[in-house]
């Protein structure tokens, strides 16, 4: 199974958790391929097609991205607004997402507590549109993987042993 993991933080150099992450990723399983759209497109303009071919190629596609302001970054949005097109993954013969699997990992400043559901949603609740969306256009939505609290005194304690679950969520 090929996997593409498509990398959403506008400041990696300064990430805790997503460049952690992604840099055990690396390591662990070289075979997956990390996407970086903040350094592939600083100017923002993207280059449709050549992300349309990344995606065809790919069995599993997982976003990543920290969480800001209960969101996804700009660049993903716009990203997913360009190459996510009417004709290619969705209306007519657009199929080219379907039978693929589609996830996000995310990291949120906020602790755990932050996201139930008597204030603001949960993760799931707040990813609600990225789960329709990989619907929409036929692929199979595998859910979140989520580490919150980036900030917290613990938090190296934490993401040490939450490596393993990321892994396994990515290329399982």
């Amino acid at each position: 199974m090929k996997t593409v993991v498509i990398l959403a933080h506008p400041n990696i150099a300064n990430s805790h958790i997503n460049k952690v992450w992604t840099g055990a990723l690396s390591q662990a399983h070289p075979e997956v391929h990390i996407h970086d759209i903040y350094a592939l497109y600083p100017n923002w303009n993207i280059d449709v097609q050549a992300e349309q071919t990344l995606l065809e190629q790919a069995d599993r596609v997982i976003l990543e991205f920290p969480f800001q302001w209960y969101n996804m970054p700009p660049l993903l949005k716009k990203w997913l607004d360009d190459v996510f097109a009417y004709g290619w993954c969705y209306g007519e013969g657009g199929d080219k997402l379907a039978g693929k699997e589609i996830g996000v990992a995310v990291s949120t400043a906020g602790v755990e507590d932050v996201y139930n559901d008597s204030v603001y949603g949960t993760i799931g609740d707040l990813l609600r549109p990225i789960e329709s969306t990989a619907k929409f256009v036929g692929a199979k939505y595998l859910s979140h993987h989520v580490f919150h609290g980036a900030f917290a005194p613990d938090v190296d304690e934490r993401l040490a042993k939450d490596i393993d679950n990321y892994l396994g969520f990515v290329t399982k």
